[in-house]
């Protein structure tokens, strides 16, 4: 008995605390809280520093977080779930310390107020979704068409090439045939000829559709064959050291198209390549004193480009003001 009024107060000392949690709470997210103000607010508001909002989204049938990552919702009982609804359709699941159902007035209240401004946080955790889907997306899009370029390279290096090879072995064997006739010596040696242009060619073609080089030799020797290509003098500066199959064939093509574009279109007398790692991976950059005004706009082939840079989580940059040359790092 003579613990009876302590009890009481205590009991009125917590219902003024939750108020007043709840109060603060709603202070605190306003009317349109975004989805890591308002995992703070009900963390706090809750007083449970483990408290997650996981967001229901309806296009992919599951909840996600702030981050817009899947979330997997606990099904043991060492985790208490307060579902918030609104106009009967579920729009989020309330995580926390499973004691608070023993408090139903705030965390009720919490979870009613959640409800009410949830909506603009759960539309930014639907388009963060969204976007790490479409960079998925695209990923799988590069990977389906490099494995594509890799079948292809071997085809040709499998079938057109080797029947090439092996025809101007005939050829040349039928030379010693046709000793006596000058002329049909001559025409023998053009078709011997052709058949090796058309060998270069479809070899050059295999290369650029899928670089083994890169493959079979590393990154540094297939930009250094790049190099000595190139219709300009170039000061290479390239590490032996190998990165990813992405990274690497990335690499690559950034590279042979800036190469070529210097050819076709920069009209310069000297250009400069070099690849080196930096702090999370490797960057690659291509100067060159050319005229200029390249841009990755218009479907150009460094609009291609950066579409490959991104689709791996790199950036892609052109910088190449009129008359004062390109410069791409990427």
């Amino acid at each position: 008995m003579g613990a009876a009024p302590i009890v009481f107060l205590a009991g009125l000392l917590q219902a003024r605390l939750d108020r007043t949690s709840v109060t603060e709470f709603l202070n605190r997210v306003g009317a349109n809280p975004g989805p890591y103000e308002l995992q703070r607010a009900v963390a706090k508001a809750l007083r449970d520093p483990t408290a997650e909002v996981a967001y229901w989204l309806p296009e992919f049938e599951c909840y996600g977080d702030a981050d817009g990552s899947r979330v997997e919702l606990p099904q043991d009982p060492a985790r208490g779930m307060t579902p918030i609804i609104r106009e009967h359709e579920p729009v989020a699941m309330l995580m926390h310390d499973p004691a608070l159902a023993d408090e139903r007035e705030p965390l009720s209240s919490v979870a009613i107020v959640t409800g009410l401004v949830i909506e603009n946080a759960r539309l930014q955790v639907q388009l963060t979704a969204r976007l790490e889907e479409l960079k998925g997306s695209r990923a799988r899009l590069v990977d389906a068409v490099q494995q594509g370029r890799q079948a292809l390279e071997r085809d040709l290096n499998d079938g057109a090439q080797q029947r090439l090879v092996a025809l101007s072995l005939k050829l040349g064997k039928l030379g010693d045939d046709v000793r006596n006739d000058p002329e049909l010596r001559s025409r023998l040696e053009e078709a011997i000829t052709d058949v090796a242009d058309s060998l270069s060619e479809l070899r050059d073609l295999a290369h650029g559709i899928y670089p083994a080089a890169v493959r079979d030799h590393g990154l540094a020797v297939a930009i250094e064959s790049l190099t000595t290509r190139a219709s300009v003098p170039v000061r290479l500066s390239v590490s032996d050291r190998r990165w990813p199959e992405k990274i690497e064939l990335t690499a690559y093509y950034i590279v042979a198209e800036s190469l070529t574009n210097i050819t076709k279109h920069a009209h310069a007398s000297a250009a400069v390549v070099e690849l080196s790692p930096d702090d999370v991976g490797l960057v690659v950059e291509v100067n060159d004193d050319g005229v200029g005004g390249a841009t990755t706009e218009g479907g150009t082939g460094l609009r291609g480009l950066a579409d490959r840079v991104e689709a791996i989580g790199g950036r892609l940059r052109v910088d190449s003001p009129p008359g004062n040359g390109t410069r791409v790092r990427a």
